[in-house]
């Protein structure tokens, strides 16, 4: 773990240095204020940092009220030197943001026992924040595929109307997901739905995917034409049917793919548009392996190429 030593007495740090060095911290070193801020500031800054109250250029708990006005997620814990015994003077240090507090001259076991507090607390943090962004994203995407869940991928639909240009959408399925899914079992299943996602990120990597039912992907092709959007899923199509996916699980045939568009050039609800891609999707289920766009003049859909 990094630890920032803020110390102008040069003989005082280089054996605060020399300690935690042996501790097995790899130590930054700074001999004034302006040096501990400008570490401290950095993108990669130490996790904690111990500064003295009294330096040149910046004293310790400047430095700390400037580290604690900045917005990162986790800040570094920070343990401040002082001469100063005062409770007055120990709140002020607190106040400005400081974690903890030694005062001079020190005693090692002590302040050996004050940085594994400090780990505890970093440690925990990171869990918290892990814990939370695992949680935000569980969210919004499908544990199984790693693609938007359903909710998530009908407000990027929605999202998308809201926007500029052309908006063109896709219902895709996966051709005898449901035979898959009772000859090999559920794993099984979900496994080609991940082959499907991953072929579709290969092929498709800025147009936004999510899991709309078990068998179906819903992708919305923000600011693409029609054209663009038939010419992706048709290369998607292409690179389903030349995974490995089928013959690595025992499979007599290659995947293949239904899928339907509906594309809208002015106001539309979600709503609307899933209705168009569904109602394509239907007709290219008929006949498998195919794709379909919904014909917005003609109220039907209409065999792309």
């Amino acid at each position: 773990m990094r630890i920032l030593t803020a110390e102008d007495d040069f003989a005082s740090r280089i054996l605060l240095d020399a300690v935690l060095t042996k501790w097995g911290y790899e130590v930054v070193a700074a001999n004034d204020g302006e040096a501990a801020w400008r570490s401290l500031s950095a993108e990669n800054a130490p996790s904690i940092a111990i500064l003295d109250w009294m330096m040149p250029g910046l004293s310790g708990v400047e430095v700390c009220a400037r580290v604690r006005q900045q917005t990162r997620e986790l800040g570094p814990y920070i343990l401040m030197l002082t001469t100063k015994g005062q409770k007055a003077d120990i709140s002020f240090g607190l106040d400005a943001g400081a974690d903890d507090y030694l005062t001079k001259p020190f005693d090692l076991v002590e302040l050996g026992a004050r940085l594994r507090v400090a780990k505890r607390s970093i440690t925990l943090q990171r869990e918290l924040i892990a814990s939370k962004k695992a949680a935000q994203y569980q969210a919004v995407h499908d544990v199984s595929t790693g693609s938007l869940n359903r909710s998530a991928s009908i407000g990027a639909l929605a999202d998308a109307l809201h926007g500029s240009g052309a908006l063109t959408i896709g219902l895709m399925s996966l051709d005898g997901h449901a035979t898959l899914q009772q000859r090999h079992g559920a794993e099984c299943a979900e496994a080609a739905m991940r082959n499907l996602v991953h072929c579709v990120r290969a092929e498709a990597a800025t147009i936004s995917i999510g899991r709309y039912t078990p068998d179906e992907l819903l992708l919305v092709f923000a600011g693409q034409p029609l054209l663009d959007a038939i010419a992706v899923s048709e290369r998607i199509r292409q690179a389903v049917a030349r995974s490995a996916f089928a013959s690595s699980v025992g499979l007599a045939s290659p995947l293949t793919l239904s899928i339907g568009l509906a594309s809208w050039d002015s106001v539309a609800s979600a709503e609307l548009m899933l209705c168009y891609a569904d109602t394509a999707l239907y007709a290219a289920r008929a006949t498998g392996n195919a794709i379909d766009v919904f014909s917005i003049g003609s109220e039907a859909p209409a065999k792309a190429g």
